[in-house]
C-alpha cells in the first residue's frame, strides 16, 4: 500500500501491506510494517497491545509504554487514505508483533471484516488458510 510511516516526528523508510488471509501464509488478515528500525522497539518474537484509532488519513498506533528506541515516541502513524477509510471509524485495542524485518498488527473480528471487505473490493478476497485446528 502506498504509505508513509512515521513514529513521533520521525518519518521511517517503510513498507506497508494489507496481508489478507489465504495468501503466503497468513492464517488472519492483518498489516504488516516492514521496516528493519521498528525492531528496535519491537524486537522479533515481542509483543505489545496498544490503541489504534482513525483520524484524518491515517491509522494511529498509541503504545502503552514509550517506544525508547524513538526518543520515548508513544505514537506511530501510518498515513494511508485507504487504509484508513478502510477501518473508519475506528478505535480499539490491535496487537502488535515484532517480526524479522518490521513489525505486525492484529485487529480484532469487526476491524478484519472491513479489511477483508475492502481487500474484496480490490480483487482479493479472504480463502481458507487451509490450516484446520483441533
Amino acid at each position: 500500500m502506498k504509505a508513509k510511516v512515521l513514529v513521533g516526528s520521525r518519518e521511517l523508510n517503510c513498507d506497508v501491506y494489507l496481508h489478507v488471509k489465504g495468501y503466503s501464509r497468513a492464517r488472519v488478515t492483518h498489516v504488516d510494517v516492514e521496516c528493519d528500525e521498528l525492531n528496535e522497539a519491537v524486537p522479533p518474537g515481542a509483543h505489545a497491545y496498544a490503541t489504534a484509532y482513525t483520524r484524518g488519513g491515517e491509522l494511529r498506533v498509541r503504545f502503552r509504554e514509550p517506544l525508547k528506541a524513538f526518543g520515548f515516541a508513544r505514537e506511530l502513524a501510518i498515513r494511508c487514505p485507504d487504509l484508513a477509510a478502510a477501518l473508519a471509524p475506528m478505535r480499539d485495542t490491535v496487537y502488535v508483533g515484532g517480526k524479522e524485518g518490521g513489525i505486525f498488527i492484529g485487529f480484532k473480528r469487526e476491524q478484519i471484516r472491513k479489511l477483508e471487505a475492502f481487500a474484496s473490493s480490490l480483487g482479493v478476497p479472504p480463502r481458507s488458510s487451509g490450516i484446520r485446528f483441533g
